[in-house]
């Protein structure tokens, strides 16, 4: 049976998988909260590049994993509809720069990701190490933005280990998104755990 491993950044998006799978949290001396079933392993990060870059690496180290998984919620930078979900085609950072050629290609690389062949649509993810309140400061192509996306599709790469990105649309990462991204936490919550359904159950 494929280990299928799940990255999540906040409890709230957390508590909505653990749910739907019917995951029990296991006693480790990691410094994560970490739940399971029979085939599944969910970690909880925590917020941001840093902490989601760690909490995948030792999900992989700790667990042996074959299957990496981050779900969680996204800004739209384009117009897309609020509690909508999507399977992410591809990641890039919206936030990084550096001027030496030789480093560029990895800090600017855009990584792809699985997506199944049922999905309508997919999408392009950016992510940075801020919450974006102003939509137009990005500007790279992306249909949305998050703070973890990239940085455990990195990871995933490094490993060698295929990794999928779903994110449902929280806010219009804009000046209310703040408040708006609580008040439809739940509604797209749902949608991104009904297309892990698709590629889970």
């Amino acid at each position: 049976m494929t280990k299928v491993g799940i990255v999540c950044a906040m409890r709230e998006e957390v508590d909505k998988i653990i749910a739907a799978y019917k995951l029990t949290q296991i006693d480790n001396h990691l410094g994560y909260k970490v739940y399971q079933n029979n085939h599944i392993t969910l970690i909880e990060s925590n917020i941001g590049k840093v902490a989601s870059t760690l909490a995948a690496t030792t999900l992989i180290n700790k667990f042996n994993i074959d299957r990496l998984i981050n779900i969680g919620l996204a800004g739209a930078i384009n117009s897309i509809p609020t509690g909508s979900a999507y399977f992410i085609s591809s990641v890039t950072q919206h936030d990084a720069f550096i001027p030496f050629d030789d480093y560029q290609q990895d800090m600017y690389q855009r990584i792809d990701c699985y997506v199944p062949k049922h999905a309508d649509k997919a999408m392009i993810l950016t992510t940075g190490d801020q919450f974006i309140t102003n939509a137009v400061s990005i500007n790279n192509g992306a249909d949305m933005v998050d703070m973890e996306g990239f940085a455990i599709a990195y990871v995933a790469n490094r490993y060698d280990i295929p990794i999928t990105l779903i994110k449902g649309i929280s806010d219009d990462a804009n000046h209310n998104s703040k408040a708006e991204l609580f008040q439809n936490l739940e509604m797209s919550m749902d949608q991104t755990i009904a297309l892990l359904k698709t590629i889970l159950d």
